[in-house]
């Protein structure tokens, strides 16, 4: 495995911190099994092929074949095969062009959140798959998979899909907002923790952890004054999160705080009127992930790529050859190459650089 190179902090502004069966069936109902399908050979579904990528990517993830997939606002869902991007949108049958999720499971199909729902796509068919009634929770197996959804989280076991109710609480049950569209419970951010609890990420009301019998909420710091659009748990046993206005988080498993604050760091003039750029602070993370050399990285919307190493935050911007400082989704490949998803199109990291992705036949390409 490629391991990222710890002496590079000084590729960016670094900060020292205080340690611390295919089928068209739309079944998806609870009792009712969804059509298993192996991984494709090749997707044998035609797509619009394409030299290079420039939409918004909000999600990425790489299938058995080494295929990298990426969700993109507004131009559907596309596949990188090493040459060229496909683009696969509602004209071969995506429910919507804009994604925001992509996930693989263990037979090899993609599950797809977009603005119109989940689907599932097998190589063949994009299949819609409505929300099923609540029923009693799954039992928190490791290849769960879970989709955020109006006031609860859809899941898949391998068979089935299921759909899981957040609790309301008594002061909102005659909730109605006078803002159409807006739901304080609605999620935005799934996690499945490495100590087999899942947390969910919303809009309006913190964070809500389920261990499997229990809900927990965690609201404190102003953690329920924005969207949580990311939560991610470290090695270490902490979860951190990331709220699109207040900043990036850290539980302890005791106590939560927020991290940009406590590290001089923190861009709160969202909880002003509006976002304000601030040089060398973050205020709207949207990505967190922990590589396998340990480093935790944040993406954030505001302040591109950020790396903690366990004491120091290093910051990486267009300066350092990322396409833009807006990032939305970071991925680590098999071979341990980074994929940052930002508002332009797709980057990696090898350790060394940031690199554009684009067609083969570029000669920028790298």
């Amino acid at each position: 495995m490629h391991m990222i190179n710890r002496a590079l902090l000084a590729v960016g502004v670094a900060c020292v911190l205080q340690p611390p069966a295919r089928s068209q069936s739309t079944s998806g109902a609870v009792g009712q099994p969804v059509p298993q399908a192996t991984a494709p050979a090749d997707v044998a579904l035609p797509g619009s092929v394409a030299s290079e990528l420039i939409a918004h990517v909000r999600s990425i993830a790489q299938d058995q074949r080494g295929n990298m997939w990426f969700a993109t606002d507004g131009q559907g869902l596309c596949r990188w095969d090493g040459k060229s991007f496909t683009f696969f949108t509602e004209k071969e049958g995506l429910p919507n062009d804009y994604v925001r999720t992509v996930q693989i499971d263990s037979a090899g199909n993609l599950w797809i959140t977009t603005r119109d729902g989940l689907c599932r796509f097998d190589g063949n068919i994009f299949t819609r798959v409505p929300v099923p009634p609540a029923a009693d929770p799954p039992l928190l197996t490791p290849d769960l998979l879970w989709f955020e959804s109006e006031g609860g989280a859809m899941h898949f076991d391998g068979d089935r899909v299921g759909f899981l109710r957040l609790p309301v609480e008594e002061a909102d049950k005659n909730w109605r907002s006078e803002v159409p569209g807006l739901n304080p419970y609605r999620l935005y951010s799934v996690h499945k923790a490495r100590d087999g609890t899942v947390w969910f990420g919303t809009e309006t009301r913190g964070v809500c952890r389920w261990d499997g019998k229990s809900f927990t909420w965690l609201r404190e710091v102003d953690l329920d004054k924005s969207v949580v659009r990311s939560i991610f748990q470290d090695a270490r046993g902490h979860t951190w999160m990331g709220n699109s206005g207040v900043g990036l988080f850290r539980y302890d498993g005791k106590e939560l705080r927020n991290f940009g604050d406590d590290n001089n760091i923190g861009n709160r003039t969202w909880l002003q009127g509006s976002l304000i750029r601030i040089p060398g602070t973050i205020g709207d993370p949207h990505a967190i992930m922990q590589d396998k050399d340990e480093n935790v990285w944040i993406g954030a919307f505001d302040s591109g790529v950020w790396r903690y190493d366990g004491a120091t935050m290093t910051n990486f911007t267009t300066k350092d050859g990322l396409p833009v400082d807006a990032v939305s989704a970071i991925y680590e490949d098999r071979a341990g190459k980074l994929w940052f998803g930002t508002r332009r199109g797709v980057c990696t990291f090898d350790g060394k650089v940031f690199a554009p992705v684009r067609g083969a036949a570029d000669s920028k390409f790298r």
